[in-house]
C-alpha cells in the first residue's frame, strides 16, 4: 500500500513547478502517493511553521526563526499584461504614471506575487490607491482569463502567462520601473526532524529544480 505525503504549494509552484516534479517523484519514490495542497504563500508558510505539513514551496520569504528557506527557482519575472486592444498598447514609452486610474485585477492578500508587485510599485512611486482595483483573484489562470476578457490590466508570473502571451491572447506592457522578480523557496521547519518520506521528497525536489 502506498504512503500518502502532503506537499504544500502556493499557486504558481502548485500549477507550474510541482507538475515538473511529479514524474521524478513517481519514478524515484514508487511507494509514495503525493498529495498537493495549494493555497497562498502565507497559508503554506503558517502550516509548515505550525507543523501541519513538513514541506512547502512558496514565492515569498518571510522573516522567521522557525522556518528554513532554500531557493530552488530564481528570478521568476513578473510582467504587466493587458487585454488585446487596450489603450496602453497604442502608447509608445508607457510610464508608471500612465497606470493611474486604470482597472487592475489583483492577487489576493497573502499571495507572493502580490507582495512582490506591491513592493515594486512602492519603490517606483505608485500606490495601490492610484489604481482602480476591480477584483482580487486567488487563481493565476483566472486572472489571465479576466485580463483577456477585458476586465483590466494585471501583474502575473511570466512563467504562468507564457502560453497566453505566445498565443497572443494578452499583450505584455513594457513599463520601465524597478525589476519585478521573485524566487521560489522550499520551506521546512528548522527544529522538527523530517520523516523518511519527507526527506526523500525533499531530495527529489532539490535535485530536479537545481
Amino acid at each position: 500500500m502506498k504512503r500518502t505525503f502532503t506537499l504544500g504549494a502556493s499557486t504558481i509552484p502548485g500549477e507550474y513547478i510541482v507538475p515538473r516534479l511529479l514524474s521524478q517523484i513517481i519514478r524515484q519514490l514508487p511507494d509514495v502517493e503525493l498529495r498537493v495542497d495549494i493555497s497562498d504563500s502565507r497559508k503554506v508558510f503558517e502550516r509548515v511553521k505550525k507543523g501541519n505539513i513538513e514541506i512547502g514551496i512558496i514565492g515569498t520569504k518571510y522573516d522567521s526563526p522557525d522556518v528554513a528557506f532554500v531557493s530552488v527557482v530564481r528570478d521568476d519575472r513578473l510582467v504587466f499584461i493587458a487585454p488585446k486592444g487596450h489603450p496602453l498598447n497604442k502608447i509608445k514609452g508607457v510610464t508608471i504614471n500612465d497606470l493611474k486610474g486604470l482597472n487592475f485585477v489583483g492577487r489576493e492578500l497573502g499571495s507572493g506575487t502580490r507582495a512582490a508587485y506591491e513592493k515594486a510599485f512602492k519603490d517606483a512611486g505608485l500606490s495601490m490607491d492610484d489604481l482602480n482595483v476591480v477584483a482580487e483573484i486567488s487563481d493565476t489562470s483566472a486572472i489571465i482569463q479576466a485580463v483577456e476578457g477585458g476586465a483590466g490590466i494585471s501583474v502575473v508570473s511570466e512563467l504562468a502567462a507564457k502560453e497566453a502571451i505566445e498565443l497572443n491572447r494578452v499583450s505584455v506592457l513594457n513599463i520601465p520601473m524597478h525589476k519585478m522578480t521573485r524566487d521560489f523557496y522550499v520551506i521546512t521547519h528548522k527544529e522538527a526532524p523530517l520523516s523518511k518520506d519527507a526527506a526523500s521528497v525533499l531530495s527529489v525536489i532539490k535535485k530536479t529544480l537545481k
